[in-house]
């Protein structure tokens, strides 16, 4: 797991994924067949990037809970 950067970048690569997928959204709600396409592969990778946002939580506290088992 990616161990760089913090929770607000990976937060913010989101965000800037899910303004990227609204246009297409858009023209999908409007017909687009080819949009709903690259609306779908953009949305399979928001799952991908909440994912290691989740994990990226879950490393972190777990590394933090040592830490202080240590101290």
């Amino acid at each position: 797991m990616n161990m760089e950067g913090t929770l607000k970048d990976k937060i913010d690569a989101l965000k800037n994924l899910l303004d990227a997928i609204d246009e297409d959204v858009t023209k999908s709600d409007e017909g687009t067949l080819a949009a709903g396409g690259r609306a779908r592969k953009q949305l399979q990778e928001l799952k991908r990037l909440a994912q290691a946002a989740r994990l990226f939580c879950l490393e972190r506290d777990h590394a933090r809970k040592q830490a202080v088992k240590k101290a």
